[in-house]
């Protein structure tokens, strides 16, 4: 008996329907995707954001450890360029208004290259701050030492980005 056999036969491969959409889809992520590797416009300020967050916790630990009083912990924010670092300095910043202008060195200090079109600025248009023993920021815009303080430090280039310290010294980026 010869039974025949129907052979049914397996679809091996997409559809044409699935190959476009596939290929619709490659081409709107190399769209959007593809600028941001060839340039790197736009990730400056995500550098130095996270750069000043690691320096300022470093500084408030220093500050915190140093207890004395004849240590400044004074941060200073440059505009031209800009820059922001701890100073160096015998005195300190709650009996005298101005630490010496010499920085402590690169690992507290956060200069911006110049070709990079990035800015930093400070809430209430303060120019200098520090930190208590206790890590609080301390800036003569908001009081005494007993009064607690919150700073925003915002880098600014192709888009802004934020940094908060809070009063009780907590410092994150927004």
């Amino acid at each position: 008996m010869n039974i025949c056999k129907t052979k049914y036969l397996s679809q091996k491969g997409f559809t044409l329907i699935e190959l476009i959409i596939v290929v619709i889809l490659i081409s709107i992520m190399a769209i959007t995707v593809l600028p941001k590797f060839l340039s790197s416009n736009g990730f400056e300020e995500y550098t130095y954001r996270d750069e000043l967050i690691t320096k300022l916790k470093a500084i408030q630990l220093r500050s915190m450890q140093q207890t004395n009083g004849t240590t400044c912990r004074q941060i200073q924010l440059e505009t031209n360029p800009s820059s922001l670092g701890l100073q160096n300095t015998e005195n300190d910043p709650l009996t005298s208004e101005v630490c010496t202008a010499s920085y402590a060195g690169d690992t507290t200090t956060v200069t911006v290259v110049n070709k990079h079109n990035v800015i930093f600025t400070l809430s209430g248009g303060l120019s200098r701050f520090s930190f208590s023993s206790l890590g609080r920021p301390v800036a003569s815009g908001c009081g005494d030492i007993n009064t607690l303080c919150e700073l925003i430090l915002t880098v600014v280039g192709e888009t802004s980005l934020e940094i908060e310290i809070n009063s009780e010294g907590y410092i994150h980026a927004i």
